[in-house]
């Protein structure tokens, strides 16, 4: 028994080592605002179609979390992508998936759109 406790551990290690190692990087809306009109940078909204409608940040994609499954391998992987929503929540649920699948060039604005309209940032509608 001892000996398939044994394998059984050294398959496990060797399964989360071969797994795709990503990561990303929580930043502000300040931060967010600093990376506007930069051409290397790719800014995704994961909000809903109405929601990205009603005020957007200029320069963002629409790419709803809900069809993320459609969307990831299309994201580039040489460039920063910055990922946002409404307060945060679905970003974070966006770049979680991504870091899973690899991606370590993410990062999560913290607090969406609620703490981008706090800091008095512009919005297209």
């Amino acid at each position: 028994m001892r000996k398939w406790t044994v394998l059984l551990a050294v398959l496990v290690v060797a399964m989360v080592a071969c797994s795709p190692k990503g990561s990303y990087t929580n930043v502000t809306a300040d931060d967010l605002y600093a990376q506007l009109g930069k051409p290397d940078v790719m800014i995704v909204d994961v909000r809903t179609p109405a929601e990205y409608a009603e005020g957007h940040i200029a320069g963002a994609v629409n790419l709803p979390l809900q069809t993320i499954e459609s969307w990831y391998k299309d994201l580039p992987k040489d460039k920063p992508v910055y990922l946002y929503c409404r307060s945060g929540n679905r970003s974070q649920q966006a770049a979680e998936f991504l870091k899973k699948k690899g991606f370590s060039n993410i990062y999560n604005e913290q607090g969406g759109i609620i703490a981008w309209t706090q800091r008095n940032y512009p919005l297209v509608r």
